[in-house]
């Protein structure tokens, strides 16, 4: 009998990065604080280089956990790490920049439903291409209707989306009004995490990995950094696409 070596295995894939690179004050959501990294240590005076690094939990590729939006929820570090390779099914919404309507709902959701069955996670692909400069308010997003179709999903236990937030543009400053209410930006959210279904923001890059295709398998490799008690948290995702066709 023939033996795949690991090696071989692993040659099967092609490998994609979705994690956003970060640098000193890339754009944060506009309530929050940018990211600050500043050395401290350096090898020609000290002879090793060290850097200090100041982030919130809640920006650039990070998770959302239960205890995000939910009192007394499961926090983060609470979840084994089974629970974050996942069979993962890229779904592509990027039309939806051609309509007036940003919202995703059961009917843009639906026309992939037996491809969700057969996954435990999925990636809402929508295109949106983030600025480390500038924030973009106007991004696709998944609506209370949209979010309370996928709850429904037993198999599901993660659901992730290429904008800043997987609901709307819920906030108020100066330069823009909100999209959508708190409430419905809540209520999104809690429609999933209830669930327990985890929440992945701000995936970059994703079109590598489908490109126009209708959508995508792999596997989803997400690794939160793993801090006690937090709401959520930065994270590296990796996607893994198999070479060979794989029709769901």
């Amino acid at each position: 009998m023939e033996v795949i070596s690991l090696n071989e295995m692993l040659e099967m894939f092609d490998f994609f990065d979705f994690t956003m690179p970060l640098s000193h004050d890339s754009v944060s959501w506009p309530t929050h604080p940018a990211i600050k990294v500043s050395k401290f240590k350096s090898v020609d005076r000290d002879l090793y280089d060290a850097h200090e690094i100041y982030m919130t939990s809640q920006d650039y590729t990070h998770f959302d956990a239960p205890s995000h939006m939910i009192k007394n929820g499961k926090t983060i570090d609470k979840y084994d790490p089974k629970r974050l390779i996942l069979p993962t099914a890229i779904l592509n919404l990027s039309y939806k920049i051609h309509e007036a309507n940003r919202e995703i709902r059961q009917e843009d959701l639906a026309q992939f439903e037996d491809i969700i069955k057969n996954v435990n996670s999925i990636v809402l692909y929508t295109d949106f291409v983030k600025d480390p400069k500038e924030f973009k308010y106007d991004w696709i997003y998944l609506g209370v209707n949209g979010a309370n179709y996928l709850s429904k999903f037993e198999n599901l236990k993660l659901v992730a989306i290429d904008a800043p937030s997987i609901a709307g543009w819920s906030g108020d400053v100066p330069a823009y009004q909100h999209l959508i209410t708190v409430k419905e930006a809540i209520e999104t959210h809690l429609k999933l995490l209830q669930k327990d279904i985890l929440i992945i923001e701000g995936l970059y890059n994703v079109k590598e990995a489908i490109g126009n295709e209708k959508y995508a398998v792999g596997i989803l490799i997400a690794l939160p950094l793993r801090i006690i008690g937090l709401d959520g948290g930065p994270c590296r995702v990796i996607f893994l696409k198999p070479k060979l066709k794989n029709k769901l």
